[in-house]
Protein backbone atom coordinates (compact mmCIF):
# COMPACT_ATOMS: atom_id res chain seq x y z
CA UNK A 1 0.00 0.00 0.00
CA UNK A 2 3.24 2.26 0.17
CA UNK A 3 2.92 3.03 -3.94
CA UNK A 4 0.00 5.43 -2.71
CA UNK A 5 0.75 7.40 -0.04
CA UNK A 6 2.31 9.97 -2.13
CA UNK A 7 -1.20 10.55 -3.96
CA UNK A 8 -3.41 13.31 -2.51
CA UNK A 9 -6.74 12.00 -3.14
CA UNK A 10 -8.51 15.66 -2.36
CA UNK A 11 -7.44 16.09 -5.73
CA UNK A 12 -9.19 13.35 -7.66
CA UNK A 13 -12.28 13.70 -9.55
CA UNK A 14 -15.20 11.72 -7.52
CA UNK A 15 -16.14 9.40 -11.01
CA UNK A 16 -12.42 8.70 -10.60
CA UNK A 17 -11.94 8.02 -6.60
CA UNK A 18 -15.33 5.45 -7.12
CA UNK A 19 -13.89 3.84 -9.87
CA UNK A 20 -10.51 3.38 -7.83
CA UNK A 21 -12.62 2.15 -5.38
CA UNK A 22 -14.45 -0.59 -7.37
CA UNK A 23 -11.84 -1.55 -9.63
CA UNK A 24 -8.44 -1.54 -7.67
CA UNK A 25 -9.54 -1.77 -4.04
CA UNK A 26 -13.14 -4.30 -4.42
CA UNK A 27 -11.39 -6.56 -6.87
CA UNK A 28 -8.49 -6.79 -4.42
CA UNK A 29 -10.34 -7.61 -1.54
CA UNK A 30 -12.22 -10.38 -3.52
CA UNK A 31 -9.50 -11.70 -5.36
CA UNK A 32 -7.10 -11.70 -2.04
CA UNK A 33 -9.94 -13.21 0.23
CA UNK A 34 -10.27 -16.03 -2.33
CA UNK A 35 -6.35 -16.50 -2.96
CA UNK A 36 -5.98 -16.70 1.27
CA UNK A 37 -8.73 -19.26 1.41
CA UNK A 38 -7.10 -21.30 -1.16
CA UNK A 39 -3.66 -21.26 -0.05
CA UNK A 40 -5.04 -21.65 4.07
CA UNK A 41 -7.23 -25.28 2.57
CA UNK A 42 -4.08 -26.16 0.52
CA UNK A 43 -1.99 -25.72 3.95
CA UNK A 44 -4.15 -27.82 6.06
CA UNK A 45 -4.55 -30.48 3.09
CA UNK A 46 -0.51 -30.71 3.21
CA UNK A 47 -0.51 -30.97 6.85
CA UNK A 48 -3.13 -33.88 6.49
CA UNK A 49 -4.54 -33.38 9.72
CA UNK A 50 -7.38 -30.06 10.26
CA UNK A 51 -6.95 -28.97 13.67
CA UNK A 52 -9.16 -27.31 15.48
CA UNK A 53 -7.92 -23.59 15.60
CA UNK A 54 -7.23 -24.29 11.80
CA UNK A 55 -11.26 -25.23 11.45
CA UNK A 56 -11.51 -22.20 13.26
CA UNK A 57 -9.04 -19.78 11.66
CA UNK A 58 -10.88 -20.93 8.28
CA UNK A 59 -14.53 -20.47 9.66
CA UNK A 60 -13.49 -17.18 10.26
CA UNK A 61 -11.96 -16.49 6.99
CA UNK A 62 -14.99 -17.46 5.39
CA UNK A 63 -17.25 -15.30 7.93
CA UNK A 64 -14.72 -12.59 6.69
CA UNK A 65 -14.60 -13.20 2.88
CA UNK A 66 -18.67 -13.04 3.14
CA UNK A 67 -18.93 -9.91 4.87
CA UNK A 68 -16.49 -8.32 2.45
CA UNK A 69 -18.56 -9.61 -0.27
CA UNK A 70 -21.82 -8.07 1.34
CA UNK A 71 -20.21 -4.71 2.08
CA UNK A 72 -19.04 -4.41 -2.04
CA UNK A 73 -22.23 -5.44 -3.07
CA UNK A 74 -24.16 -2.80 -1.18
CA UNK A 75 -21.49 -0.16 -2.15
CA UNK A 76 -21.48 -0.83 -5.86
CA UNK A 77 -25.35 -2.04 -6.41
CA UNK A 78 -26.89 0.90 -4.09
CA UNK A 79 -24.53 3.29 -2.57
CA UNK A 80 -22.22 4.34 -5.88
CA UNK A 81 -25.16 4.42 -8.21
CA UNK A 82 -27.10 6.45 -6.35
CA UNK A 83 -23.79 8.78 -6.47
CA UNK A 84 -23.52 8.30 -10.06
CA UNK A 85 -26.79 9.81 -10.26
CA UNK A 86 -25.74 12.83 -8.28
CA UNK A 87 -22.86 13.41 -10.40
CA UNK A 88 -24.51 13.21 -13.54
CA UNK A 89 -27.46 15.81 -12.26
CA UNK A 90 -24.76 18.35 -10.81
CA UNK A 91 -23.65 18.17 -14.27
CA UNK A 92 -26.27 19.24 -16.17
CA UNK A 93 -26.82 22.78 -17.53
CA UNK A 94 -30.14 23.01 -17.38
CA UNK A 95 -32.28 22.77 -13.72
CA UNK A 96 -33.47 19.40 -13.41
CA UNK A 97 -35.90 17.92 -10.55
CA UNK A 98 -34.29 15.54 -8.44
CA UNK A 99 -35.52 13.75 -4.89
CA UNK A 100 -34.79 16.52 -2.14
CA UNK A 101 -34.09 13.78 0.12
CA UNK A 102 -30.95 12.69 2.69
CA UNK A 103 -30.31 9.34 1.74
CA UNK A 104 -26.61 9.38 2.08
CA UNK A 105 -25.85 9.76 5.62
CA UNK A 106 -27.46 7.31 6.33
CA UNK A 107 -26.24 4.73 3.73
CA UNK A 108 -22.72 5.65 5.15
CA UNK A 109 -23.80 4.94 8.52
CA UNK A 110 -25.22 1.93 7.37
CA UNK A 111 -22.00 1.29 5.72
CA UNK A 112 -19.93 2.07 8.73
CA UNK A 113 -21.53 -0.43 10.61
CA UNK A 114 -20.80 -2.83 8.13
CA UNK A 115 -16.76 -2.00 8.22
CA UNK A 116 -16.91 -2.36 12.33
CA UNK A 117 -18.21 -5.96 11.34
CA UNK A 118 -15.74 -6.38 9.01
CA UNK A 119 -12.83 -4.81 11.16
CA UNK A 120 -14.28 -7.45 14.19
CA UNK A 121 -13.41 -10.23 12.09
CA UNK A 122 -9.98 -9.09 11.28
CA UNK A 123 -9.58 -8.24 14.75
CA UNK A 124 -10.13 -12.03 15.54
CA UNK A 125 -8.22 -13.11 12.91
CA UNK A 126 -5.28 -11.42 14.17
CA UNK A 127 -5.66 -12.65 17.73
CA UNK A 128 -5.93 -16.23 16.55
CA UNK A 129 -2.62 -16.00 14.36
CA UNK A 130 -1.05 -13.65 16.96
CA UNK A 131 -0.83 -11.10 14.73
CA UNK A 132 -0.29 -12.99 11.49
CA UNK A 133 2.96 -14.22 12.69
CA UNK A 134 3.19 -18.19 11.50
CA UNK A 135 4.59 -20.61 14.57
CA UNK A 136 8.04 -21.93 14.00
CA UNK A 137 7.49 -25.35 12.31
CA UNK A 138 4.89 -23.60 9.79
CA UNK A 139 5.63 -24.30 6.29
CA UNK A 140 5.96 -22.85 3.58
CA UNK A 141 2.56 -22.14 2.25
CA UNK A 142 1.09 -21.72 5.93
CA UNK A 143 3.84 -18.56 5.75
CA UNK A 144 2.54 -17.26 2.37
CA UNK A 145 -1.32 -17.23 4.30
CA UNK A 146 -0.08 -15.30 6.93
CA UNK A 147 1.36 -12.88 4.80
CA UNK A 148 -1.36 -12.67 2.79
CA UNK A 149 -3.71 -12.12 5.42
CA UNK A 150 -1.55 -9.57 6.90
CA UNK A 151 -1.26 -7.35 3.28
CA UNK A 152 -4.85 -7.85 2.95
CA UNK A 153 -5.36 -6.44 6.89
CA UNK A 154 -2.84 -3.32 5.95
CA UNK A 155 -5.04 -2.76 2.96
CA UNK A 156 -8.23 -3.00 4.02
CA UNK A 157 -7.11 -0.31 6.78
CA UNK A 158 -5.88 2.13 4.12
CA UNK A 159 -9.54 1.57 2.35
CA UNK A 160 -11.22 2.39 4.93
CA UNK A 161 -9.23 5.52 5.45
CA UNK A 162 -9.64 6.59 2.05
CA UNK A 163 -13.50 5.96 2.27
CA UNK A 164 -14.18 8.00 5.95
CA UNK A 165 -11.54 10.64 5.09
CA UNK A 166 -12.46 11.28 1.31
CA UNK A 167 -15.24 9.31 -0.20
CA UNK A 168 -17.90 9.85 2.83
CA UNK A 169 -17.34 13.92 2.94
CA UNK A 170 -17.48 14.26 -0.65
CA UNK A 171 -20.65 12.32 -0.91
CA UNK A 172 -22.45 14.24 1.87
CA UNK A 173 -21.46 17.80 0.63
CA UNK A 174 -22.52 15.92 -3.29
CA UNK A 175 -25.95 15.48 -2.37
CA UNK A 176 -26.19 18.86 -0.06
CA UNK A 177 -25.76 20.39 -3.27
CA UNK A 178 -28.00 18.72 -5.50
CA UNK A 179 -31.21 18.86 -3.28
CA UNK A 180 -29.96 22.53 -2.93
CA UNK A 181 -29.94 23.05 -6.34
CA UNK A 182 -33.25 21.02 -6.57
CA UNK A 183 -35.13 23.03 -4.41
CA UNK A 184 -33.82 26.06 -6.37
CA UNK A 185 -35.03 25.04 -9.26
CA UNK A 186 -38.39 24.48 -7.91
CA UNK A 187 -39.01 28.00 -7.19
CA UNK A 188 -37.19 29.48 -10.01
CA UNK A 189 -33.48 30.26 -8.99
CA UNK A 190 -31.52 27.90 -11.37
CA UNK A 191 -29.43 31.06 -12.61
CA UNK A 192 -26.19 29.74 -10.75
CA UNK A 193 -27.13 25.83 -11.50
CA UNK A 194 -23.76 24.26 -12.99
CA UNK A 195 -21.34 27.22 -11.50
CA UNK A 196 -18.83 25.79 -8.94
Amino acid sequence: MGNYRHINFHKIDDEDLLSFIEQRHHAYCKNMLELIIRNFRSAQQQRGQFSKEGNELLSALLELRDEVEALIRKEEETLFPYVRKMLQVKSRIEPYRFLDVNLTESSIRTIHEDHVRVMKVLTRIKKMTNHFSPKEEADEILRLVYAEMSEFDADFSQHLHRELEYLFPRMIELEEDVRKRTRQAAIGKDANWNTD
